[in-house]
């Protein structure tokens, strides 16, 4: 399996734009194309080899409706434009789930972006009023990045955000919650699967490599993170993903090879008591799955992530869990994707199977801002101590004129058992439960969003939202696409 002659574009598409996802994912779910949504940034080039290698026969007005928003948005992103964004968060609702959620009461932002064949790159400067977190800057550069494609690889540098997983709200790993880390990527140009005989039985595989700094950590300034993924298809439907976050070196602690080394062999963990905060590194590792079979011709999906927040003998240990199903099918010519998800974020617990170790997840004794980037989670949308179950639907009438869209989910979430300050998108324990509807549509180039949030507490440790969102995303203006070969 060859990948197709097509003019390779080093454009990366970052995660938090659910709508793409959706579209994409249909596309998988009914066999049209041949790709993997669990790994974000994504290169446009992975996309538009999955696009010229689709399945043409038998689609039906959903696939269709789904394909022509996907080539709508790959040929906008082929081409050299500017443009705005805002956005309204009016309760400062924290992100819950992979679509972007303004992180302040209210923000704005300008950008630039242009490719040719084989680079890319984009400037966006942000400005946010009332964050979230006193920890976030009022100006920030997330979305900016360039990028060079070569040998089948794609190399980029900038601060976009990350999704590592199947999960729909949250990825217990790496998730686009917090503001992004800035830093070096590494990922395959085209998810084909190897000519060789013996490693062909892999199926269509990828990877993402990253190095990156984080910032305003003042427990530990300068950070660094080594963060790794492999994924693969090797049997039709089947999607397996390996995850490696390693948080690192910073200001008084090693930052040599040796304390690289250290961590990708799992010698980093200091079990003496009286050595506690000298361990050279902070880790999150795991294994996710994901598998989609016919129901009554309808794809059904069922997935799984598990996260150690510990080694031990070399591999993963007191885990964090997430179990999901998706199910799509289409009414008339609507299409309906339903989802329930759960998510448990206390180490060791896995839902009640066993005990749990409280003020363990995403926590760590040298590196004691954990895994939290800005005071916001790196891993799952609602920091560690926590567990959430959330199911919705998204309707997707056949409209080719504003390719509109409606949403709707409920939610019920327990949070911060432990009342840890690191996170600050839920600073104190607490039970609520909620919901949202949505409405997006697109007045071709510009996306529009609007929704309502509704959080509730149970037992009124923390205050009870409402909480208005709108965005839009407008490009003013472009130039030459860069067309194929």
């Amino acid at each position: 399996m060859s990948p197709p002659a097509f003019a390779q574009t080093a454009v990366m598409v970052e995660a938090g734009n659910q709508s793409l996802r959706d579209d994409i994912q249909w596309l998988i779910d009914r066999g049209i194309i041949d790709l993997t949504t669990s790994t974000w940034p994504m290169p446009l080039s992975a996309l538009e080899s999955a696009l010229a290698s689709r399945r043409v026969a038998n689609m039906s007005r959903g696939d269709q409706h789904a394909m022509a928003a996907v080539e709508s948005y790959v040929a906008q992103q082929r081409r050299s434009f500017v443009g705005v964004t805002a956005g309204l968060n009016t309760d400062r609702v924290p992100q819950l789930g992979f679509d972007a959620t303004t992180r302040a009461r209210a923000g704005v932002g300008a950008y630039g972006q242009a490719s040719t064949e084989g680079f890319a790159g984009k400037v966006q400067v942000n400005g946010l009023a009332d964050t979230i977190t006193n920890r976030q800057s009022n100006v920030n550069l997330e979305g900016s990045y360039a990028a060079a494609a070569a040998l089948g690889q794609v190399l980029y540098v900038g601060q976009l955000a990350h999704f590592w997983g199947p999960g729909q709200d949250g990825s217990l790993n790496w998730g686009n919650a917090a503001t992004a880390i800035p830093g070096i990527g590494l990922q395959r140009g085209a998810q084909t699967a190897f000519e060789n005989k013996w490693l062909s039985w892999i199926g269509p595989w990828g990877y993402d490599l990253f190095v990156g700094q984080m910032q305003h950590n003042t427990a530990v300034p300068q950070a660094k993170v080594l963060n790794m993924r492999a994924f693969a298809r090797p049997v039709q439907g089947l999607e397996i993903g390996l995850s490696r976050f390693i948080q690192f070196g910073g200001k008084g602690r090693p930052n040599n090879l040796g304390a690289v080394w250290d961590a990708v062999t799992g010698n980093s963990n200091i079990d003496d008591p009286n050595a506690i905060g000298t361990d050279p590194s902070n880790e999150l590792s795991g294994i996710d799955a994901r598998y989609t079979f016919s129901l009554a011709g309808n794809p059904l999906t069922i997935y799984t992530q598990l996260t150690g927040e510990d080694e031990a003998g070399g591999l993963p240990s007191r885990y964090l869990g997430q179990v999901g199903a998706q199910f799509k099918h289409m009414v008339g010519t609507t299409r309906m994707q339903w989802y329930a998800e759960a998510a448990d974020t206390t180490a060791r617990r896995l839902f009640g199977l066993q005990d749990g170790l409280r003020g363990y997840a995403y926590n760590h004794g040298s590196y004691t801002n954990g895994l939290y980037h800005d005071q916001l989670p790196i891993g799952h949308s609602i920091g560690g101590d926590g567990q959430l179950l959330s199911g919705g639907v998204t309707v997707v009438p056949d409209d080719y004129r504003y390719f509109s869209r409606y949403s709707a989910k409920i939610l019920h979430a327990q949070v911060n058992r432990s009342s840890l300050p690191i996170n600050q998108a839920f600073d104190r324990s607490d039970k609520f439960y909620g919901g949202e509807f949505a409405y997006s549509w697109m007045l071709k180039p510009a996306t529009f969003k609007a929704g309502v949030t509704v959080l509730r507490s149970v037992h009124g440790n923390t205050n009870d939202a409402f909480s208005l969102m709108l965005s839009m995303n407008v490009p003013l203006g472009g130039g030459s696409t860069m067309s194929a070969r």
